[in-house]
């Protein structure tokens, strides 16, 4: 039902429907349309830079062969202009560089897939996050125009099954290790990073990011870049 205890703590009382009303007839197409027509400027840069970003990785992954990087020093690097991105205030310009950085870092870690996956399939899996994605982020504006807007609790969840699957995956390389349970880790990395998407779009559409289209665009960079990484998982023999 939909006005059940878990819809209330991860959704909040106030977006639960009453007296049987139907998802179709709450549905307020005007509202949202005048919701994104006032975000159109932010909405424009955040998916702008996002193309931009992932064209650096996809084209640095292609260009890239026999890297004289690590791939663990890559990780390092990585995990240090992450905490940059998030911790430090500066201007947008100077943000949108080392995010181009970390894509540009992103492409030579990606390029080691080159050897490791046959092409045909990193192809598909390509093809097939962008398709996951755009369905996701098609199912958040649908919440937004249903007024439903995700809120701290859905996040707080997302963190922290994100954190246990993080676990999970630290404790299948240690001990044994099998094709299913690794595809099955996999599975659950591709739901949860869907329900990201949904998250990401929701929070975009109702949260005030003061013009800070970088972190939003940065949202949905990781989470594309992890919907890959889980789709060639699930397609590896």
């Amino acid at each position: 039902m939909v006005n059940s205890v878990i819809y209330n703590q991860l959704f909040g009382t106030n977006n639960v429907m009453k007296g049987g009303t139907s998802l179709i007839n709450k549905f307020n197409g005007p509202q949202l349309l005048n919701q994104v027509y006032k975000k159109k400027e932010f909405l424009i840069l955040v998916f702008a830079n996002l193309i931009a970003q992932l064209g650096i990785t996809y084209y640095v992954m292609n260009k890239t062969d026999n890297p004289k990087l690590g791939f663990w020093s890559l990780f390092a690097a990585q995990i240090i202009i992450l905490c940059i991105l998030v911790l430090v205030p500066m201007h947008p310009i100077m943000k949108f560089l080392i995010f181009g950085i970390f894509s540009w870092t992103l492409g030579i870690s990606t390029s080691y897939l080159k050897d490791k996956y046959d092409p045909a399939l990193v192809e598909i899996a390509i093809k097939g996050a962008l398709s996951i994605f755009g369905f996701m982020m098609t199912v958040g504006i649908a919440l937004a125009g249903l007024n439903v807007y995700l809120g701290y609790r859905f996040g707080a969840f997302l963190f922290w099954s994100l954190l246990a699957l993080i676990i999970a995956k630290l404790v299948y390389r240690v001990g044994p290790q099998s094709s299913n349970t690794k595809k099955g880790l996999a599975y659950i990395g591709l739901g949860l990073f869907s329900l990201f998407v949904v998250y990401d779009t929701n929070q975009i559409l109702s949260r005030n990011y003061e013009g800070d289209f970088i972190t939003a665009s940065m949202d949905y960079y990781l989470d594309i870049l992890n919907l890959f990484s889980n789709l060639l998982n699930i397609g590896d023999d």
